[in-house]
């Protein structure tokens, strides 16, 4: 056990002793609170951050910092904004009954609430690039206990949400056959250094006109002088795109060189960017470490430990969501 364990007990005992106080009314402000600020988070971060691309301001780590927390931030703001309306709420209820249900119920509601909120910032902190933040989280027997009671992954959770938010037009993978879930062990948080070790290979992509008059956004990285790989679906239709060397500073022209569809993949050729060339390594099989980067829903550049379930062949569809495919593709815990 870490002092990391000791510490959430202790803050769990506090929140149940809060909960049993406060009551289910109070509680559940604070959970619709919570609730509220996050989504409100994940909308103003890439906002903001859009409005200060091409700026020195991108350019200190401070802010960044500040970009990938807002979420967490504004959640526990909107938290406490949430409790105080049901604490009035509730001092304006006489019922000596109504009082001890709230009470009982309080304590129920602020242990589940509690738990989420452990579960998601967990999930939060494996997809940023905080070194230490995620060796604490890989470490904690209490965040591995409730991640086996909730089976499906908080970073998951957090992706399928912002995913929703951004309505960002990703191809459908998969058609008609559910994914096979092979049991791996627990990705590698050192892969965290792999990470940031390759951060300055890899692009943010952002089209700023494109034939359907909406805007989008990408991740990519350099595998040849002046030449970026990304995802298709992200400059598709594009007439005007810029990337952006580790989602910050100066942006670059680029232009597209080469198209295709089914297997959802693009070439870029970007004059005068200067960014080292990734190399193309071998292929991994199941049980192999691995590590996602890139820029999720327009955020800051985050570092996502994985480890290979398998590699598959997945039947799906184009980009244009028009005629069947098959693509070879990893199968990630």
């Amino acid at each position: 056990m870490t002092v990391l364990d000791i510490l959430l007990i202790v803050l769990g005992i506090g929140a149940l002793f809060v909960g049993f106080r406060q009551g289910i009314i109070t509680a559940l402000g604070t959970a619709a609170g919570f609730i509220v600020g996050w989504i409100l988070g994940r909308l103003l971060s890439p906002l903001v951050e859009s409005l200060s691309a091409g700026t020195d301001v991108m350019d200190n780590s401070g802010v960044i910092m500040l970009l990938a927390s807002m979420p967490l931030v504004l959640s526990v703001l909107f938290a406490f904004a949430g409790s105080g309306i049901g604490a009035w709420i509730k001092h304006n209820m006489d019922s000596d009954l109504g009082q001890g249900i709230d009470a009982v119920g309080g304590t129920a509601t602020a242990g589940i609430v509690y738990v989420l909120v452990i579960w998601l910032a967990a999930g939060f902190i494996r997809t940023t690039p905080l070194v230490e933040p995620n060796r604490w989280v890989a470490d904690s027997t209490v965040i591995a206990s409730i991640d086996r009671t909730i089976p499906y992954p908080s970073q998951n959770a957090l992706g399928g949400l912002a995913k929703g938010l951004s309505a960002s037009g990703f191809p459908q993978v998969f058609s008609g056959q559910p994914e096979q879930i092979r049991g791996v062990g627990e990705p590698d948080e050192g892969m965290v250094d792999v990470g940031r070790s390759v951060e300055d290979s890899v692009v943010k992509i952002t089209t700023t006109a494109t034939s359907c008059a909406a805007g989008s956004e990408g991740s990519g990285f350099v595998y040849e002088d002046g030449l970026v790989a990304t995802n298709a679906h992200v400059v598709a239709g594009s007439t005007e795109l810029a990337v952006q060397v580790g989602g910050k500073g100066r942006p670059y022209h680029a232009e597209v060189v080469e198209f295709d569809a089914e297997a959802d993949v693009a070439v870029l050729r970007v004059p005068g960017l200067d960014a080292p060339a990734l190399d193309f390594g071998n292929g991994l099989g199941p049980g192999d470490d691995s590590v996602v980067v890139g820029f999720p829903a327009n955020g800051p550049y985050t570092i996502s430990p994985t480890r290979v379930r398998e590699k598959i062949n997945a039947r799906g569809l184009d980009i244009y969501d028009s005629q069947s495919v098959v693509r070879e593709v990893y199968a990630l815990r």
